[in-house]
């Protein structure tokens, strides 16, 4: 792999963040999700129901707010070394993560976040796309456990 290259085409510096897609999820996706982060990671989860930070990601807490449709936003950040990954719970069928490409410089955190990626597509048994941010439909990395897709065009 050519990291100028994939720096140009994937993390390319326009002020928009990456986003990571696990669709077709359910809630015990999630939960093998989040025991898998809080597990693997450092984490910093804010739960707007209590409005309190925690360093973990509480599941009840989640499941609580699809359930009763409050306005009040939940989110976490998961802490690869220097890299952040942002999770805000919008729905119990999709996980959702954001990147800033900023934080990706080198190789070795383009390796890093592609580890990550292969381990949640093994553990839920799914495809694991990195897009533009809200561009489903235009996808740089695709990953199913160890196969791995780059689109650099």
């Amino acid at each position: 792999m050519d990291w100028e290259e994939i720096k140009e085409k994937i993390y390319y510096l326009d002020g928009s963040w990456r986003d990571i897609y696990i669709q077709n999820t359910t809630q015990g996706d999630w939960k093998k999700w989040i025991d898998f982060v809080n597990n693997n990671y450092e984490v910093e989860f804010y739960s707007g129901q209590t409005q309190r930070q925690e360093t973990f990601i509480d599941g009840s807490t989640i499941i609580k707010y699809w359930e009763s449709k409050e306005s009040l936003i939940n989110s976490a950040t998961i802490k690869l070394n220097t890299i952040i990954i942002k999770c805000y719970f919008f729905t119990v069928e999709e996980i959702e993560n954001d990147i800033d490409p900023r934080e990706i410089t080198t190789i070795d955190d383009h390796n890093k976040l592609l580890s990550y990626m292969i381990n949640i597509s093994k553990l839920l048994d799914k495809t694991v796309i990195m897009t533009a941010e809200n561009m489903r439909e235009g996808v740089y990395i695709a990953v199913y456990h160890d196969d791995i897709k780059l689109t650099l065009t």
